[in-house]
């Protein structure tokens, strides 16, 4: 029954996929792509895309595909905007919340916010600065603020993110080791400097809104289980939720191999639309 239930949610998301539609956002200080509501006054989401950068449109269209109004907002990546991911102002996230907050399908009391891996760290780091976002869901999350990858060897070590012109503190890579043996071993590594963990950890317990949390247990790029529980232990049980997926990769996700089988990521896949339908079901529901 179980099965027969996962593959008719699949078979309707599928249908909704090929009515999901973005449009580029023109106009406006920011460069994004748009999708709007089936259906009137639900919370919009923002969603970020990784390290890869530009848009991430199809992150973007798994919310898209249950309803929502989605902003799929590129940061880094795309033309009019950095070429690298180093000291992105969070300043710049401002234009995009006001423009959804203010669209005749969203509701004007918040919006969600949606990144995986470093858009997953630059979710919890924007709801921690701002409390007009309504939830957070964060996969492969991060608990801290890492450094941006070097230019070159000798090139020394900047924040991915900055704030007021200033670079946020941030735990740094170990280059050589990441060349060595990769980048989980650099971020195993890196948070075991407690020092400069404590200095850049993310201040989620500021967050206002509702949290969750979803990475799998064999991601080969950072720790997301290891921090995602970090992340749950400073919040209360009734604002925050980690779902650890056993065997899976990076981004719970069968066309983005980092960890994890074909099989167990699309059963993750899967499960991760479910849980996502019904946080935002939950939030949807809830009192303006």
């Amino acid at each position: 029954m179980k099965y027969l239930i996962v593959c008719l949610l699949l078979a309707v998301l599928q249908v909704r996929a090929a009515e999901t539609h973005f449009v580029p956002v023109t106009g406006a200080p920011f460069v994004a792509d748009y999708s709007r509501a089936t259906e009137q006054g639900r919370y919009g989401v923002i969603v970020l895309e990784g390290s890869r950068g530009g848009q991430s449109n199809y992150l973007a269209a798994k919310v898209a595909e249950l309803g929502y109004p989605v902003l799929s907002l590129a940061y880094f990546g795309a033309p009019g905007l950095p070429a690298s991911l180093q000291e992105i102002p969070l300043e710049y996230f401002e234009a995009p919340r006001q423009w959804l907050l203010q669209q005749p399908e969203t509701r004007p009391d918040g919006v969600v916010v949606l990144g995986w891996s470093k858009g997953a760290e630059l979710a919890l780091l924007l709801a921690a600065h701002n409390e007009d976002y309504a939830g957070v869901v964060a996969i492969a999350p991060s608990s801290v603020v890492w450094s941006a990858r070097r230019s070159s060897p000798e090139a020394p070590a900047v924040s991915s993110w900055s704030q007021n012109g200033k670079g946020l503190d941030f735990v740094p890579l170990d280059e050589g080791l990441l060349q060595q043996e990769g980048l989980l071993a650099a971020f195993a590594t890196g948070l075991h400097d407690h020092a400069a963990t404590e200095r850049a950890r993310i201040p989620v317990e500021n967050i206002a809104g509702l949290v969750l949390l979803l990475s799998g247990e064999d991601d080969h790029i950072w720790p997301a289980a290891t921090m995602g529980d970090q992340v749950c232990s400073r919040m209360s049980s009734q604002s925050c939720t980690h779902l650890r997926y056993p065997g899976a990769g990076h981004l719970l996700d069968p066309k983005f191999p980092m960890g994890g089988s074909a099989s167990i990521n699309a059963k993750a896949d899967a499960a991760v639309r479910a849980e996502l339908a019904s946080f935002l079901r939950a939030l949807n529901n809830s009192a303006p």
